[in-house]
């Protein structure tokens, strides 16, 4: 009886310091609701990241299918509802170039989680690769998400540009 003690102390001090390590990233004093929330903002963050490598891949399937059936698109450069039609929107769009040449980041995001619905708003940038290396444009993403089976899905996504400097024209 002893040897097995012996045998499980390493593995009771390696479980007992995981979970003080996810105590200490929640809060401290963190409960299954808390959790919960913490790996929802993950996946949140996960669906508002994956967007912008679709758009970099030009996978116009993938980057419709992060859309609710009923999503709605709403930006400077067009508006879609509907999935088929944001997929018709984005593909409309490399067919032209839009997307050539650039690479579309985010920075950071507040998501609020209400449950199996959400809010987020993130700042994103888009920099220009081919020609001159610089920074294309910057603004603001507002999005509304749900949950449908385990999975979050963008309902609205509100596009915004920030208006460029007069210098940097």
């Amino acid at each position: 009886m002893n040897a097995i003690r012996r045998a499980a102390a390493p593995v009771v001090g390696v479980l007992a310091g995981a979970v003080a390590a996810t105590s200490l990233l929640l809060g401290g004093n963190a409960t299954a609701t808390e959790s919960n929330v913490a790996g929802d903002r993950f996946a949140i963050r996960e669906v508002i990241d994956r967007h912008q490598m679709y758009i970099d891949l030009r996978d116009a399937d993938s980057y419709a299918d992060l859309y609710a059936k009923d999503g709605h698109y709403r930006s400077p450069f067009g508006s879609a509802d509907g999935r088929s039609e944001i997929k018709a929107m984005f593909i409309d769009l490399a067919e032209k170039g839009f997307t050539k040449g650039k690479r579309h980041m985010t920075g950071p995001a507040m998501i609020e989680v209400n449950g199996t619905t959400a809010t987020a708003r993130s700042w994103y940038w888009v920099a220009e690769t081919e020609a001159e290396h610089a920074v294309y444009a910057t603004g603001t993403y507002t999005d509304k998400l749900r949950k449908v089976n385990g999975k979050w899905e963008i309902v609205q996504r509100v596009q915004t540009l920030d208006e460029l400097a007069p210098n940097s024209q």
